[in-house]
């Protein structure tokens, strides 16, 4: 096992890892491999996270037990804890699971990969699951070896070819103690009644059947590949950025369709919405009049239509807030980065009387556009640049007291333009 997890980590030049540490056997073992790989090469930069979601009453000694065993290990480890607010129709398992991202995404090393300790049990019940909630071909291929999911970390899973009997067997030979989680007894939950009831009986049956579900897997994750590279192409003439441009459609099937929407939200690292709201995606996407503003709701993030394309709408894009009173060339403001640089065509730095400021929702604001030497508000410039509506109140607006002097993306004021001036720019 050693061998595998050290050749796949070198074949592919990683050298710095965060290892998601629950303190059971798969994720211990995971832990190990990563520590022998760190002593043996003595280049390797390692950290453990742990995330304590409160769920049980033993959650304050699983994570004791965790801090332990990385001390005695001499490894970096980091603790978080998280509440749940399980709403109506969700799954626990999912909110868990999305909770214990977020935290890791703050816990991470630097520049590391995130180490998972799945495995082919692991993969097999993640398969029927997805059948059971009737998946295609790219949910059917349950877990790849790598993948960046949708807080944007990058996930590997070295264990992924080895069986839970495996690991427990590694486990024992090097005499590492785990603990074990008592709601892991708890058939209530899909996972656990496939892995208790159903996933024993198979394979006591049917000889090798989680390996041989392993295969059709990665059958079903090569087919998904060839079907990307096609899609791929048809990609090149309909999508830019964080828009889909709709007058090519008008040729392609509807199964063309929907994989090309499924591509560019994947790409975009976004979970793929069910069959009803993609078929709404399509259906009102598409078909609505040209002036017809649709947004669908697609639980983290909207798809909107505005005239002839469709766009990604992120929540936390609208989070940004006015900042007064600037005197960086820098700031920040929820995530989004503006910056001030020199420009030949810009503004003029502002009198010392002046304060600088950044603000949103400028809509109303009346703007002398230099490049077209005539006032309108900024809501009918950004009309007739084909900005969409729910994007123009997060417009940013550079302010000298309360005197409008640009609208980043759009232009400069008439009155305040100079040459060999500055302009402020937001980072992508």
């Amino acid at each position: 096992m050693y061998q595998t997890f050290k050749h796949y980590l070198l074949a592919n030049k990683f050298t710095k890892f965060t290892v998601a540490l629950s303190g059971g056997v798969d994720s211990v073992v995971l832990l190990h491999l990563a520590k022998r790989f760190r002593d043996e090469l003595g280049t390797i930069e390692l950290k453990a996270v742990h995330v304590n979601h409160g769920l049980s009453d033993n959650a304050p000694d699983w994570q004791k037990f965790c801090q332990a065993l990385c001390q005695s290990w001499q490894i970096p480890f980091e603790a978080s804890e998280v509440s749940l607010n399980l709403s109506p129709r969700q799954s626990l398992e999912a909110i868990a699971r999305d909770a214990r991202y977020q935290a890791i995404k703050y816990s991470m090393l630097t520049g590391s990969c995130l180490l998972v300790g799945q495995h082919i049990d692991d993969q097999v019940e993640t398969f029927f699951i997805r059948l059971k909630r009737g998946a295609g071909l790219l949910g059917l291929g349950a877990m790849t070896r790598e993948s960046t999911n949708d807080v944007g970390l990058f996930i590997v899973r070295p264990l992924l070819d080895f069986t839970r009997n495996e690991i427990e067997q590694y486990a024992t030979e090097h005499a590492l103690t785990h603990i074990t989680d008592e709601s892991n007894t708890d058939d209530r939950f899909d996972r656990n009644f496939l892995r208790n009831q159903v996933l024993p009986l198979l394979n006591a049956r049917f000889q090798g059947f989680n390996r041989t579900v392993q295969r059709v897997t990665q059958l079903l994750q090569s087919q998904q590949q060839l079907l990307d590279e096609y899609i791929a192409e048809d990609a090149k003439l309909c999508v830019q950025g964080n828009k889909i441009f709709l007058e090519n459609l008008h040729s392609f099937s509807r199964t063309r369709i929907e994989n090309l929407i499924r591509y560019w939200l994947k790409n975009k690292h976004l979970r793929l919405p069910s069959q009803k709201v993609l078929n709404q995606i399509v259906e009102q996407g598409l078909n609505a009049k040209a002036d017809a503003q649709v947004q669908i709701h697609c639980g983290d993030f909207m798809v909107c239509r505005y005239q002839s394309a469709l766009y990604v709408v992120l929540p936390e894009a609208f989070a940004a807030k006015d900042v007064f009173n600037i005197i960086l060339d820098e700031i920040d403001t929820a995530g989004r980065i503006f910056k001030r640089v020199q420009s030949h065509h810009g503004i003029r730095l502002p009198h010392e009387s002046e304060s600088v400021s950044l603000r949103f929702n400028i809509g109303s604001e009346q703007f002398t556009l230099k490049k077209r030497n005539c006032t309108k508000s900024v809501n009918t410039w950004l009309k007739e640049e084909k900005v969409p509506p729910w994007q123009r109140p997060y417009v940013a607006g550079v302010f000298y007291n309360d005197k409008l002097v640009q609208v980043i993306g759009l232009g400069v004021d008439k009155h305040a333009y100079a040459q060999n001036g500055v302009l402020w720019i937001e980072e992508e």
